[in-house]
């Protein structure tokens, strides 16, 4: 039951991860964009929830999408919009000063201090079934996630916005020419991007129930390297990459005898160079079958 235990936890861990991944992902198929600066998106949408979730909690989740988009879209119109023809490296630098100048604007608004709050209380509760001890927020990740991952999946598939955005990720260039409005295709990446980062801050706020300039980052960070290795220019592989990121870390912590735990973060980047020493684009950026979120 201890190892059924892990898998579990480890599972809700690894959903959180693919989300992030995904928010990524799908920047970098459309722009060719690393955005390191969605750890402040999901930031912002921690603190609107923190904020306003003691006075009324569907404000709260509604203001924390609201935010997140806003924040998306803001970011490509001030800074991404004008480099457009800029280098892959350019644009990761370009959103790490984002990242940066944002860390250092929620410090002069909210201060350094960890804002806390009670979000989603009845989440946090567990129930036993079997000696298997089940949190609700687990689950409650694993079904967002799977939810937001078909969603995301169906929409570009079966919507010819949807068809759009995969033509744009394949060959951005040869879908201008093709007539592609690449104004809306781009918005509407961002849009899904901040939807997506809404949700990994629901989920990680309701978990820890703090929030502080740098809330974002790590998620952000683990996101990044699961969407590396899953293959930056596969949505469905940055996926799989976010997940098995999460799914190991989380295994770390619960296997890992008590010396080692504090060194987990250090074996997953371990583990993250020895894979990509094998498969420097990823473990399925060589695929040529379609990939779907």
């Amino acid at each position: 039951m201890p190892l059924l235990q892990s898998l579990f936890d480890a599972v809700s861990a690894g959903a959180v991860y693919a989300l992030a991944a995904l928010a990524i992902g799908l920047v970098f198929g459309v722009l060719r964009l690393a955005n390191f600066a969605i750890g402040e998106i999901i930031t912002g949408s921690a603190y609107a929830l923190i904020l306003i979730w003691p006075f009324s909690w569907p404000l709260a989740l509604v203001a924390s999408v609201v935010v997140a988009v806003a924040l998306s879209l803001l970011m490509d119109a001030a800074v991404f919009r004008w480099m457009r023809s800029q280098s892959p490296a350019t644009l990761l630098i370009a959103s790490f000063g984002l990242s940066i100048l944002l860390q250092r604007t929620y410090d002069g608004i909210f201060g350094t201090n960890v804002r806390t709050a009670s979000v989603a209380p009845a989440l946090t509760t567990s129930v036993t079934i079997g000696g298997l001890r089940i949190n609700l927020l687990a689950v409650v990740a694993v079904v967002l996630a799977v939810c937001l991952l078909v969603g995301v999946g169906l929409f570009l598939s079966q919507t010819r916005v949807g068809l759009q955005v995969q033509a744009a990720a394949a060959d951005f260039r040869i879908a201008r020419i093709l007539g592609i409005r690449s104004g809306v295709v781009i918005s509407l990446t961002f849009v899904i991007s901040g939807v997506l980062a809404a949700a990994v801050a629901f989920v990680l706020t309701a978990r820890s129930g703090a929030v502080d300039p740098t809330f974002g980052v790590q998620a952000t960070l683990f996101g990044l390297i699961g969407a590396v290795i899953g293959g930056l220019n596969r949505l469905g592989g940055a996926v799989v990459g976010g997940f098995a990121v999460g799914f190991v870390l989380s295994l770390f912590t619960a296997w890992l005898p008590g010396g080692l735990n504090d060194f987990r973060t250090a074996f997953v980047y371990l583990l993250v160079i020895v894979v990509l020493v094998i498969v420097p684009n990823g473990v399925f950026a060589g695929r040529t079958l379609k990939e779907r979120a």
